[in-house]
């Protein structure tokens, strides 16, 4: 071959291969021109919505080529994914998000596109500004809020191009984690609507927790009921939780400090569910039924604290995965200690059931979120702020009942050595010295009032024939019985095994005194209910008016007890009276033995000074 005929050669491979390279171009051009999806279109007829047709996006790995290449394509192209999509996102990993948006000459010339994740690391929204450029929208809680381009709950971006026009938006998007990217779009005027009504929302709720912390606090100053301290602490918590969840505190709180901002999103819920697991446990009182599960929810409450510092010694990933796994364990743990508390009869258990049922739901569908079991649902979030507010007066309310039922039963433990174990009625010695203040009124103010022995005088006979429990339990509905013909004021004590103590206030009379009595043994005699054979009880009663006769205080009920054995077990006069003391006339004139010669003091008659 000829070195003409080999030029000729390689001009005719070199002109094929310009051929070739022409002919990729204009196919990649075509098929990239086929492939742009149909704009999404913005009219006044649907001024908010959600986004829920498939995205155009582009995962980038490594450091980022910018919007620039991007646009150019040399990144590769863009494929369609599902607006539910969760992207495989890492801190190494660049998520780009092609928005074709067309507009109508009739819809306003104004929008907005937000991202209603207040957890979302880095935003940043690229849209041409005609001069070859690009303007840029910066968002995301790795980076200040105080320097957002529009500082809000969440990253919120303004869009804006002449009526009737095309118009491509890129989105760059960074995270630690996989996550699902929701894109909400509205006009100007809805956006500027929900955002007030998302404000007042929040601030009702944070407003309602406010005064209910005052309230707690004002309580707490007036009882110093460590509890009441303990749960306005608690209260605290959850508002702090609410604001952070809802974006509130980064923007408010600290818009200045993006590092806390990021590292708050995942701390503040570990140590609110750490709290509840603690005040969980101490509500229900679970180290008396089940010390094991109480050790268990105790230990489970504190480890949130070194988890809440996990990503501090750890990449956020892998930190973000064992503080899932916790926030999973820990709602299912309360829930079943709220269950078993309830189960053992304890009243609390059941509000505490109530009040932590749906904030558990919450907290595990937002811990299946983090690992990507299910799609990205941004209500959620205010579903958990819902859950939580309505907790707070439920467990507010458990907290009290559980206070009351803790007083009830310190009232009962005091009242021992003042109450009788079986009856409930004043033990003997209480009810002397009620005695005792009775006879002074009665001697010194002259105040009618009476004493009664009551005696069950068939008792010994029910305790042999039907047993102990029978007879414990006719002692019992003596008492209530008892109750019948006595005033709510009047003491009444068990003075001995069978025998009672009454004393009534204002009786002047014998007659009034028996007719009470006499409804007393009346209501003996009607047999009680639920004891076979029929059982009665026999009353005898001995009594003493005080404006009668007054006795002496530490023998009053020796002669009541002695009236009472001298009346016959089938007298027909149960009723007895202590009868005034007899006493013998002083004689009128009494020889004292002295004359008027032994004294100086009476003269004798006509004796002269």
């Amino acid at each position: 071959m000829t070195m003409a005929q080999h030029l000729a050669q390689r001009k005719w491979h070199l002109f094929v291969a310009l051929v070739r390279t022409l002919v990729g171009c204009c196919a990649v051009a075509i098929s990239a021109h086929a492939a742009l999806p149909a704009p999404q279109m913005l009219d006044s007829a649907r001024p908010s919505f959600e986004i829920h047709n498939d995205l155009q996006t582009l995962l980038e790995a490594g450091p980022s080529a910018g919007i620039a290449a991007i646009a150019a394509g040399t990144r590769g192209p863009f494929a369609a994914q599902a607006a539910n999509t969760i992207f495989p996102l890492t801190e190494n990993h660049t998520l780009w998000i092609r928005l074709r948006l067309a507009s109508s000459d009739a819809s306003p010339p104004d929008w907005s596109l937000c991202i209603p994740l207040p957890y979302l690391d880095h935003a940043v929204l690229y849209q041409a500004d005609g001069h070859g450029s690009w303007t840029t929208q910066l968002a995301g809680d790795i980076n200040p809020v105080s320097q957002w381009t529009r500082p809000g709950l969440y990253p919120e971006f303004r869009l804006s191009w002449p009526k009737g026009g095309v118009s491509e938006v890129y989105l760059q998007i960074r995270n630690f984690k996989p996550l699902g990217i929701p894109l909400r779009l509205a006009s100007v005027s809805a956006r500027e609507t929900q955002r007030e009504l998302e404000y007042t929302a929040i601030g009702v709720v944070l407003g309602a927790l406010l005064m209910l912390m005052g309230v707690c606090t004002i309580q707490y100053l007036v009882t110093e009921d460590a509890a009441d301290g303990w749960y306005t602490v608690y209260i605290v918590l959850m508002m702090v939780v609410i604001s952070s969840a809802t974006g509130v505190s980064g923007q408010w709180l600290w818009p200045h400090s993006p590092v806390w901002s990021n590292y708050s999103f995942m701390a503040l819920p570990l140590l609110g569910v750490g709290a509840t697991v603690l005040f969980a446990r101490h509500m229900c009182a679970l180290e008396v039924g089940f010390p094991r599960f109480a050790r268990c929810m105790h230990g489970l409450g504190w480890i949130s604290l070194p988890l809440a510092l996990l990503s501090i010694f750890i990449d956020r990933a892998s930190a973000n995965n064992i503080q899932a796994a916790y926030l999973a364990l820990a709602p299912v743990l309360t829930v079943a200690g709220t269950v078993a508390t309830w189960r053992r009869g304890n009243p609390v258990g059941k509000w505490l059931f109530m009040a932590y049922l749906p904030q558990g739901l919450a907290v595990i569908f937002l811990t299946a979120q983090m690992f990507n079991l299910v799609p990205t649902f941004w209500e959620v979030r205010y579903a958990m702020v819902l859950a939580l507010v309505i907790s707070i007066p439920l467990v507010l309310h458990a907290l009290h009942l559980r206070t009351r039922m803790r007083h009830e039963a310190e009232e009962r433990a005091s009242s021992l050595s003042r109450q009788d174990a079986l009856t409930g009625l004043l033990v003997k010695p209480l009810f002397m010295e009620h005695v005792q203040e009775t006879l002074e009124r009665a001697l010194h103010d002259k105040v009618s009032s009476a004493v009664v022995l009551v005696e069950v005088m068939n008792h010994a006979h029910l305790r042999e024939a039907y047993g102990e429990a029978v007879a414990e339990q006719c002692l019992l509905r003596a008492v209530v019985k008892l109750h019948r013909v006595l005033r709510d004021v009047d003491p009444a004590g068990r003075v001995d095994t069978s025998r009672f103590g009454l004393i009534l206030d204002g009786v002047s009379s014998r007659q009034a005194l028996s007719e009470r009595m006499v409804s007393l043994i009346a209501s003996g005699l009607v047999p009680l209910p639920g004891l076979k054979p029929e059982v009665t009880l026999q009353f005898h009663i001995a009594c003493v008016l005080l404006n009668e006769t007054i006795p002496d205080p530490r023998t009053i009920l020796d002669q009541l007890a002695d009236v009472l054995d001298h009346i016959s077990p089938r007298s027909r006069r149960p009723i007895r009276f202590l009868e005034p003391l007899n006493t013998v006339p002083a004689p009128l004139q009494v020889d004292s033995g002295f004359t008027a010669d032994d004294t100086g003091s009476f003269m004798a008659p006509g004796a002269s000074t």
